[in-house]
């Protein structure tokens, strides 16, 4: 069975769901992005949480750019640069990957 969009899937007695179907919840979102900064060199792991601000945590700004990038390929989203103007924080880029899924 074979459907577009958001629809179930099967191929070979195996089910696959579109990672947005897993995507929406906010515990979901914010691990992906703490994750993302754990990676990322000069980050100050130590005050990495999911309250912390970019500039707390010593994130530059090409080093946001690319976490970016990083998550619109995990979650399959497009962020434009007036998405992304006012984030300073975790919480600001949770609620607009979660308004764009």
């Amino acid at each position: 069975m074979w459907r577009a969009g958001n629809f179930l899937l099967r191929s070979k007695n195996m089910y696959r769901f579109p990672m947005r179907w897993f995507a929406g919840s906010q515990e979901t979102v914010e691990s992906s992005i703490l994750e993302q900064l754990r990676g990322v060199e000069g980050v100050n792991v130590s005050k990495l949480s999911s309250k912390c601000t970019f500039k707390e945590i010593g994130l530059d700004s090409l080093a946001q750019i690319e976490m970016y990038s990083s998550l619109e390929d995990k979650f399959k989203i497009t962020l434009s640069d007036e998405d992304t103007d006012g984030v300073k924080s975790v919480p600001d880029l949770v609620k607009i990957i979660l308004s764009k899924l």
